[in-house]
């Protein structure tokens, strides 16, 4: 049996922590950009237009949504540290509250309370130890538990590019008017399946077409809504002007 290097995973999970950002991303970037093409191919009669249009969101859409996941994964990591740190000075200055609340957790694991006493007594001859223990069984708190803002905030970024770009390319390579919306959508219908087959396929899911169906009918389902809801107020802004 091959063994597991734990330096090794700790990398994988690394990388793998920032799918959400990659998913997110693309998935935002596809709709808005399909959705402001949808919304300007009936209103504006120039094709240019239309492309340079949503370019412009494309641009801001993506610097937003950076911008966003780099302050919004500071903000979390500031007060889970914040948090964490609360719970080392509890761990330093009380450690026999500590002590109970891990004994508590691991017999609520299945240990017996003599087998959990044995575990923490041990745990107690280091600290550092104990306190780690701690974190990780009684507040789920690890230092693994942190994202990296600036890593979140450029594949955030980047992925939302990729996503906007897929419903822009058939405007940019079929000339008539005819068909390049219809492409559109077929793009992001097939990207929007794409993603969720290749979140399938990361979780080592058999039924990967599943996924893929699933993450593309509730993606849709989304815009469709929005789109309702656009229709539907639509009259109170005609009436306001």
């Amino acid at each position: 049996m091959a063994s597991v290097d734990p330096a090794e995973k700790r990398r994988l999970f690394e990388r793998l922590s920032s799918v959400r950002e990659i998913v997110f991303g693309v998935q935002d970037g596809v709709l808005t950009t399909a959705g402001v093409l949808c919304g300007l191919s009936g209103a504006v009669s120039q094709h240019s237009q239309v492309v340079l249009a949503a370019l412009a969101s494309t641009a801001a859409g993506a610097l937003s949504m950076g911008a966003g996941a780099y302050l919004g994964t500071r903000a979390e990591t500031e007060v889970l540290s914040a948090e964490l740190e609360l719970v080392r000075v509890e761990a330093a200055a009380k450690p026999y509250t500590v002590q109970e609340g891990l004994l508590d957790e691991l017999c609520k694991e299945g240990l017996s309370r003599e087998a959990g006493y044995r575990i923490v007594r041990l745990l107690s001859t280091a600290p550092k130890a104990l306190a780690s223990t701690a974190e990780a069984k009684m507040f789920g708190l690890t230092g693994g538990t942190f994202g990296r803002p600036a890593l979140d905030g450029i594949v955030m970024g980047l992925a939302f590019l990729a996503g906007a770009v897929v419903p822009l390319l058939p405007y940019m390579l079929i000339p008539g008017p005819r068909y390049d919306l219809g492409g559109a959508l077929v793009a992001t219908a097939l990207t929007l399946f794409g993603v969720g087959y290749f979140a399938g396929w990361l979780a080592h899911r058999d039924d990967r077409w599943r996924s893929g169906v699933r993450f593309l009918a509730i993606a849709m389902s989304a815009a469709a809504v929005g789109y309702l809801i656009g229709l539907a107020i639509s009259p109170l802004g005609a009436t306001a002007g």
